[in-house]
């Protein structure tokens, strides 16, 4: 299903963002792992050279369960906004 979704947006792909919410919810090293894997998946999918960019953050009102996160997903969340921005 993923497949042909993203087939169907393959004309809007300079618009499509991928987010990874509540990346806080798990360890950095279980972070790590999902993150590979998704980006695997989306190699497959997608069919180019080159992946598109994955946004890790954790898009809710709560605090960061994992704090030892909060300089990466604070990052990441800067830059989500500076490419929507452009």
């Amino acid at each position: 299903e993923l497949k042909r979704v993203i087939e169907l947006l393959k004309p809007h792909q300079d618009k499509m963002r991928v987010l990874l919410n509540k990346a806080d919810a798990i360890s950095t090293q279980q972070l790590m792992r999902v993150y590979g894997a998704l980006m695997w998946s989306l190699g497959k999918v997608m069919m180019t050279p080159e992946v598109c960019r994955v946004y890790m953050g954790s898009f809710w009102g709560a605090p960061l369960k994992n704090k030892e996160q909060a300089a990466l997903l604070t990052q990441e969340k800067l830059d989500l906004f500076n490419d929507i921005a452009q």
